[in-house]
Formats: structure tokens, sequence, C-alpha cells
């Protein structure tokens, strides 16, 4: 296998989009599942509600105050059962967010995660106008809620990215001059989904430069061509994205998807040897 490499394609506020050689089925699949379940982040776990005078129910109001994604400090908090309150709620690993609001207008008021205190500047709700619920003239909602460390494997709100996706590098090959059939090549534009295909002042048939971006090795070309086109993935090379809600930074998020694979890696190596197998 050639040594690991890693060029970003595209990088927003919200996805990153990258190119990776050098990184087995097995490996870049292992990152994808320690992305979605294995990275810990804050969410409100435990909430008292004083005062409800919305018309949504306490459950379901509490429901919606726990999916709230909140920004996430990893160095500055412990997971509940390995700090040292062994989870019954203190500074270290624990944040309060309150909430105390009171409609003195004659309108309805709508409540957003904006409204939401919290006692660390750092753990806040990723944006600030996500809807919580409304209430009427005269109404009053007052809300006590604790957020903590989590892992999605255990609930979804601790999910650190909305999505991750990856897909094999394309690679398309054929010989203009065996396509000499004017309607094949018609239909081989018209039928490939992305566009890849264009035909050129002479008639000639054209594969755009940055396909690879775009393919998604539905094969249709290859089909359409009778097999002049040969479209195959190429090895150990992966197209991988990964979206998230802003809860941490994405190279928060790479460093820290390592560092588990890394601990995963030792702790299978030790049971091993464990056993008196050789790793």
């Amino acid at each position: 296998m050639s040594p690991l490499k890693l060029d970003v394609l595209k990088e927003s506020e919200h996805k990153i989009v990258f190119l990776t050689e050098g990184i087995s089925i097995e490996m870049i699949n292992a990152i994808r599942r320690i992305l979605l379940t294995e990275i810990p982040v804050m969410a409100i776990d435990e909430i008292i509600i004083l005062k409800n005078d919305s018309p949504l129910y306490d459950e379901i109001l509490s429901h919606r105050l726990g999916l709230i994604p909140l920004k996430t400090d990893l160095e500055a908090y412990k997971l509940p059962h390995e700090c040292d309150c062994l989870g019954y709620g203190c500074p270290l690993c624990q944040v309060s967010l309150t909430c105390e609001i009171t409609n003195t207008t004659n309108a309805p008021l709508e409540i957003y995660s904006g409204d939401l205190n919290s006692n660390d500047p750092k753990i806040v709700p990723v944006d600030p106008y996500i809807p919580i619920v409304n209430i009427d003239k005269n109404g009053k909602v007052i809300i006590e809620a604790y957020a903590i460390l989590g892992f999605a494997k255990n609930h979804a709100k601790w999910q650190a990215v909305s999505n991750v996706a990856y897909r094999y590098y394309p690679i398309v090959e054929f010989d203009a001059n065996e396509l000499k059939d004017s309607e094949e090549k018609k239909l081989i534009v018209k039928m490939c989904p992305e566009k890849l295909f264009e035909l050129s002042n002479n008639d000639s048939l054209k594969l755009k430069e940055d396909y690879w971006k775009s393919c998604t090795l539905c094969m249709s070309c290859e089909k359409n061509s009778n097999g002049k086109i040969k479209v195959v993935p190429k090895k150990d090379t992966y197209i991988f994205s990964i979206e998230s809600d802003g809860v941490l930074p994405f190279n928060v998020l790479i460093r820290k998807v390592f560092e588990i694979f890394n601990e995963k890696t030792d702790e299978f190596v030790l049971k091993l040897e464990e056993l008196e197998i050789e790793p």
C-alpha cells in the first residue's frame, strides 16, 4: 500500500471534501464509523421545567432542547464517568443553561436557542435562531438545563457530524477513435446523469477534465458504449466528505478521529497479546 495522502478539495463552514490515497476500504470505513458514533460532544441531557405556558408538553419541549447542537470544548470538560464527581455533575463535566422568558407583548412570542443562557460562553448553541417554542400573551417559560459530553452510539443528540460519506475515485478510459457512431455518442452524452461527457466541434466525444469530482461510477457510459468506455475504481483511493452542524471544527474532528482509531488499535493488539496471539 502506498503512503497515506490527503488533499482537501473543498471546505466551507459546514462541509469538507478531501481526496485520500493509500488507505484501505476497511480503514476508511472505520474512520467513518468513529466520526458518526464515537467522538464526544456536548448536548443537553437533564432538564428541569419550572414553568411551561407553551402549547407543548414538557416531554416534547425537553426533546427539542436535547437536540439543539452545542459548541463543544473537548479540552475543558471530562466525560461524566471519567470525572472525579463520578457523573453527579460538577463544573468539570457539566454546563448549565437557563431560560426565563415572559411574553409581555400582545402577539405570540417565539423562543429561540439564542435565548438559552450558558454559564460557559464557549458552550452555546451553534445557531442562535433554532426555534424552540411559542408562547402567547402573558405566557411564561422557565427552564434549567444541564449539558454533558456523550457519544452518538448512546443517543443521536451527541452526534459530532451531520453526515459522513465516501466513494471510490473513478477512472474513465476510452479511445475516441473507437467511438465512431454519432447516435451512440449522443446517447452516451444524454444518459450520463452527471453530464460528464460532451461532443466537440468535430463530433468527437470528450470527457470533462475534473470528471472524477462528480462521477458516481453508475457505469451508464460503459453500458451505452458496448464496453468501449471502461470505468474502474482506483485502488485504495477515495473521495471523503464530512458535513457538520458546527459543534466541533474540522481540524479537531480529524485529529480526534485518529486519536480514537489509534487507541482502538492499541487496545486490540493488547487483547491479542493477552491471548498470546501474534499480532
